[in-house]
């Protein structure tokens, strides 16, 4: 089950904002939410921040994590301790195929078990990609994981 907290509702104008950020590339958009995300993360006061990670070529093609980018940019200390094989783009896809996505991702290094632990991403659309990554740090991290993005 996934305890998740969003900021905003996707919807058209989000849309655009998110292809600007992350298809276009425009990396100053990152600061657009500092406030708000900062405000919303007191809550989990004491909890490790992970950020959804992206694929090394995804990175490459980017050049930038988008997730990392929003929390550098409120100045929130996270843990990048979750790695993701290269898949193809969530863009398109409907919900059975997001729902019936393998694991992706992989703990990268060992971490000290947190009080518990926060997973962020950029949007949830079907909860697939958090749910996947959540069950990566259930097994093997901690067993009180809740989500955050910042629009759903």
């Amino acid at each position: 089950m996934i305890c998740h907290t969003a900021l905003y509702q996707y919807e058209k104008n989000m849309a655009h904002y998110f292809v600007r950020y992350k298809q276009w590339g425009d990396y100053q958009l990152r600061f657009a939410f500092v406030k708000e995300i900062k405000a919303c993360l007191k809550k989990w006061k004491g909890y490790m921040v992970v950020p959804i990670p992206v694929s090394e070529s995804r990175y490459q093609e980017r050049g930038f994590n988008q997730v990392e980018g929003f929390l550098d940019a409120a100045g929130v200390h996270y843990h990048s301790i979750l790695k993701k094989r290269d898949v193809d783009h969530q863009i398109g896809k409907g919900r059975s195929e997001r729902m019936a996505m393998e694991q992706v991702f992989e703990l990268k290094c060992p971490s000290e078990t947190p009080k518990g632990i926060l997973l962020v991403d950029d949007v949830y659309t079907t909860g697939a990609t958090l749910a996947l990554a959540k069950k990566v740090l259930y097994e093997n991290v901690s067993q009180n994981v809740f989500t955050f993005s910042i629009a759903r």
